[in-house]
Formats: structure tokens, C-alpha cells, sequence
């Protein structure tokens, strides 16, 4: 029997290792790409790198959909009870894309310091640019075809 030296907070990548990112690429995808392809590469990441507090990323991201239609609903009530008007409503909405990149930004947080183990450690690192800059330009068409022009859904995948 041989005993082997682990560090706890040590990453133990997956079988998908190979793919991990830095986080800053998803993070620019959901700033510049929108929510439907930043959140799950956050969530595909954590697992490749085998990041230790996966369960942790996995349930913040888990929660950008239901928390972004309440605030469409709560937002929609406000109208209707003319709280807000129909010319502040861009305003307001501004707090949903400020809802996002908060998640984003603390999925970042979370994931950078799995990523400095994984990467001082020796694990392979890929360049997500590619990803990053298709996600710009092919993204919005993307988008469409999945919601079918729908507001509402492009709001909340977007």
C-alpha cells in the first residue's frame, strides 16, 4: 500500500481536464455573449478542473434563471401597479443585467483560485479567445434561432 501526499484544496480535474480555461473567458462571454453560453461554461469548467467548490458555482449559476424572471416579474408588477413607469423601465431593467454580471463576477472569484492550483500544478490550460470572439459575432444569431425572437426569453438568456 502506498500512501500518496494530496492537498485538499488541490483541483482534481475530470476526464475533460484537457479543456479548462482561464475564468476570465467565460466571465468576457457572459459580459459580451450573454448569460445562455457564460453560465454553462462556468458550470463545464468547474467540473473539467475539478474545482473544489463546484457545488458552490454549480448552485450560484443554477440560480441566474429563476432569480432573473423574478426580477421580470417583480419588475412587470411594478409597472402594473405604476410604481415604474413605461419610460423608466429601461432603467430598471439595468438592475437584471447588473444581476448577471454579479453572478458572473463571484463565479469568477470562485473559480480563479481553483485555476491558480490547477494551472501552478501543471494542469493543461486552453485558450478560450476563440470561443470568446465566435460567441460576439455568431452569438446573437444563435440566440434568435434558440428563442425564436421572442423578448422575453432574449432578455433572460441575453
Amino acid at each position: 500500500m502506498s500512501a500518496t501526499y494530496r492537498i485538499q484544496d488541490e483541483p482534481r480535474p475530470g476526464a475533460m481536464g484537457h479543456l479548462v480555461v482561464n475564468p476570465v473567458f467565460p466571465l468576457l462571454s457572459l459580459m459580451m455573449g450573454g448569460a445562455w453560453l457564460g453560465v454553462p461554461w462556468f458550470i463545464f469548467n468547474s467540473f473539467a478542473m475539478g474545482s473544489t467548490t463546484r457545488r458552490k458555482e454549480t448552485v450560484l449559476a443554477v440560480l441566474v434563471v429563476p432569480v432573473t424572471l423574478l426580477l421580470f416579474f417583480l419588475l412587470g408588477i411594478l409597472l402594473k401597479l405604476e410604481v415604474l413607469t413605461t419610460a423608466s423601465m429601461p432603467y430598471a431593467g439595468v438592475g437584471i443585467t447588473v444581476w448577471k454580471l454579479a453572478v458572473g463576477y463571484a463565479l469568477f472569484n470562485l473559480q480563479q483560485r481553483n485555476f491558480a492550483l490547477h494551472e501552478y500544478y501543471g494542469g493543461v490550460v486552453r485558450n478560450g479567445a476563440l470561443v470568446l470572439v465566435a460567441s460576439i459575432f455568431i452569438g446573437p444569431r444563435i440566440l434568435m434561432t434558440l428563442t425564436g425572437g421572442n423578448r422575453a426569453l432574449l432578455a433572460l438568456l441575453g
